[in-house]
């Protein structure tokens, strides 16, 4: 297909599906009759759909889908997860101490560090009003 407009491909597609409104097909079949390599792309692509709709569909036994699922590997069990499943309080504990923890042993060393010579301590006030 030498065309360069995409669409007509798109188009080509939605009709062999059945899915294209009447206008979409009107649109389709206009072009094709001025685009001769658009319409030996659908003439192509309309032939491979038949021959692959007239395919035999394999008949599959009844219990096929449990075979198959029989097959597959075990699922691997998550200790972290097994474990948390049987201790939820414990668990949620766990994730909320932990941080906490973490952030008061990191504010009380902020605060033991020593002041460095020289360095003064000021305390910001925000006034939004000022009184005479």
């Amino acid at each position: 297909m030498t065309c360069l407009n995409k669409r007509y491909a798109s188009l080509m597609n939605k009709v062999l599906d059945g899915d294209a409104t009447v206008k979409e097909r009107n649109e389709l079949f206009a072009h094709l009759a001025t685009c001769d390599s658009c319409d030996r792309h659908f003439k192509e692509l309309k032939r491979s759909t038949e021959i692959l709709n007239h395919l035999a569909h394999p008949q599959l036994s009844a219990d096929f889908t449990k075979n198959v699922l029989e097959q597959l590997p075990a699922e691997k069990q998550h200790v972290l997860r097994e474990w948390t499943a049987r201790h939820p309080v414990i668990a949620t504990a766990a994730i909320c101490v932990v941080p906490m923890s973490l952030l008061f042993v990191a504010a009380g060393r902020q605060n033991s560090m020593p002041k460095r010579h020289g360095e003064d301590s000021y305390i910001l006030v925000n006034q939004t009003g000022s009184r005479n």
